[in-house]
Order: structure tokens, then sequence, then C-alpha cells
């Protein structure tokens, strides 16, 4: 019986590296993004990794109910097994406070936490009966409540709160959940607008010494949702960064007043 991993915002980055990574492990995948022609990409490099394995692509946007729940309807006519759900999709509103608006914040949470809110409850029956895994793609900043960037840092924040409460609540069903915290990661999130469009000319305001490639990262996502942990912090300076944060807060703001 083939065991499936659905992947939402799998067209690329974290979302289509995990793809990948799963791929390998002989896992068949259920992959949703918006951008159809990278998710085609995507499913063509999964099937060059593993022949073995079936792979189905849905244009979807976890904004909208009825895109996951043709999802949901497909995997009830087929009678897959669906045992994992990675809640990844997502994006980042930028800007200082006062410059934004009150939709920056709505269109912010509507993908992050509400995208990953209807994720949880259209596909949570189907985790319950195989007692499956459910992860959540968090961030550093679940922790960390940066400057011109407080949008993202909210939902993430959210994010984290869920995560914490549901973990006790689904473990009744025997289904695991992980919170993935993740620190600069190669990907294609730096380079999408305050709207959710991406802009591939865009300048990655990130340094490059600190971007962690997104192979190793998602390598380390996947043996900790296996593993069934809680919940991780990837990368070096994400750990260093979530320290500091609990031991030592004022640094940060000492670190955050010289910006």
């Amino acid at each position: 019986m083939k065991e499936y991993v659905l992947i939402t915002g799998a067209s690329s980055g974290i979302g289509a590296h995990l793809a990948m990574t799963f791929a390998e492990s002989s896992y068949s995948l259920l992959l949703l993004a918006r951008r159809e022609n990278l998710l085609q990409e995507v499913k063509e490099k999964c099937l060059k990794i593993n022949s073995k394995i079936s792979v189905e692509t849905f244009c979807a946007d976890v904004r909208k109910d009825e895109d996951l729940k043709k999802v949901d309807n497909f995997i009830h006519k087929n009678d897959l097994t669906l045992k994992i759900v990675i809640a990844n999709a997502g994006f980042g509103v930028m800007g200082k406070a006062e410059k934004l608006t009150l939709d920056d914040y709505k269109n912010q949470f509507d993908t992050n936490v509400f995208g990953l809110l209807r994720t949880f409850y259209i596909f949570k029956d189907h985790l319950k009966k195989s007692k499956g895994h459910l992860a959540l793609m968090g961030s550093i900043s679940s922790y960390l409540g940066t400057p011109t960037l407080t949008p993202y840092c909210m939902s993430k924040f959210a994010v984290r709160a869920f995560a914490e409460g549901i973990f006790f609540e689904m473990k009744s069903f025997g289904v695991k959940c992980t919170l993935i915290c993740p620190g600069l990661v190669e990907s294609q999130i730096r380079f999408v607008n305050n709207k959710g469009q991406y802009n591939p000319t865009a300048k990655d305001p990130a340094p490059k010494w600190i971007i962690v490639d997104t192979k190793s990262a998602t390598a380390k996502m996947k043996k900790a949702i296996l593993k069934g942990k809680k919940e991780i912090i990837i990368t070096g300076h994400g750990k260093l960064m979530v320290f500091f944060q609990r031991h030592f807060p004022k640094l940060l703001d000492i670190f955050y007043s010289l910006r």
C-alpha cells in the first residue's frame, strides 16, 4: 500500500525540496501550489529520483476552501492513505508598521495562518485514520518580533501557538505533530512581494553567507518529521537567535536598535 505525503506550497524552495527528499524515501506525493508549471517540474524531478512512486499535482491556493476540497475528494475517490501533511505554503509581508495597512496584515494571516488552518481542517480526518503526521511550517520568526517584519512574525507566532496546542489534542488520536522553525534557507519566499506575487528580479535582502542550502535543510526536516519530534529549529544562526531570545533578550534589543 502506497503512503502519501501532501505538501502545500510545493512548487519551489522548501516545499519542492521536501517533495524530493520524501521521494527518496519512497513516499508517494500530493503536491499543491498556485504555479502549475513549476509543480510539473517538481513532479518530473521526483519521478526521476524514484520512478516507483506516484506523484499527483494540484493547482491550489490554500486561501480557497474549494481548492483544498478537490484534493480531499481525490483522496476519497482513490482511497489513498494520507500519512503525512506538511502545511508549508506561506510568504512574508515586509515594511514598517506605520507604512503598512490592515489589508497587508489580513493578507499575511489569510495565507500563513488561515491557509494553514484550512489545510488542517480539510485533511485532519485522513491523518486520524492513518495515525499519521501533521507538520506545520513555522520560522525562527515564531520566536522573534523583528522590526519591518511584524506581519510575518505575528503570523508565525500564531502558527507556533497552534502547533503547541494541537500537538496534545491530536496525540489522543495517534497523530503526531511537528513544528518546523527554519532560519534563513535558500528559497523564493524573499522574492515575493506584500501581495504574495513572485518577482524573480527582486534583490534578496538576506546576506548570502548566512543562507543555508535547501537540500540539507529539508533533509533535517524530513528526519524530524519521521522521528515524530515536537519541534525542530533549522540552521545554526536560527538556533542562536532563539537561544538569545530565550536567555539574553536585551542583547537582541541592542542589536535591533542599531539597525
